[in-house]
């Protein structure tokens, strides 16, 4: 028995990187057999770890469970067994062409929720924006006694701090240098 960890550490390079390199090759040399085995490749294993995540919690305590997984990985991609091209001829590509339009529409229907929920939530972040930024503005205006470009002392003060409100960049920039130099 490899374990739990031994095994996760196997099914990764196995059924993740050495695949992806792989398919990388086929993309590069352009064999459209290759790229058409990687594509189903792809395919079943991205089924497959839909349905681990969903399995794992129940099926860990099976003997050699991990072991099977690895198995699994290896069958589908070796090239003397072509795993993943019989179990998408013989099983999968038969059942999704029964059940596309089935897919399909419920694949557009969920597509049009997330964007009716997404501009709708997005309209109220932007509302709620709108408002808070207009309270920080009126808040803002009363804390500065005046804002008519003009220099003020703060009441009370001793030192030689004044406040002037710019009407731009420059003439704060202007402002500071002044201030700067007094």
């Amino acid at each position: 028995m490899l374990g739990q960890y031994v095994s996760s550490a196997l099914i990764l390079v196995l059924g993740y990187v050495y695949p992806a390199y792989s398919c990388f090759k086929a993309v590069e040399i352009g064999k459209p057999e290759q790229l058409k085995m990687w594509c189903r490749y792809w395919t079943i294993i991205g089924l497959a770890t839909f349905a681990q995540n969903l399995t794992d919690q129940f099926l860990f305590w099976v003997p050699l469970y991990y072991e099977a997984k690895l198995a699994l990985v290896v069958f589908l991609w070796h090239p003397r067994v072509n795993g993943a091209t019989y179990v998408y001829e013989s099983t999968l590509q038969p059942w999704l062409a029964h059940h596309e339009p089935f897919i399909d529409s419920k694949m557009e229907e969920a597509k049009n929720r997330v964007q009716d929920f997404t501009s709708r939530y997005f309209q109220q972040f932007s509302n709620y924006i709108q408002s808070r930024s207009g309270e920080v503005a009126s808040y803002l205006q009363k804390q500065i006694p005046s804002m008519g470009g003009k220099s003020h002392k703060k009441a009370g003060s001793t030192g030689s701090f004044t406040f002037i409100s710019p009407r731009d960049a420059k003439e704060a920039a202007a402002n500071a240098f002044a201030q700067k130099n007094d």
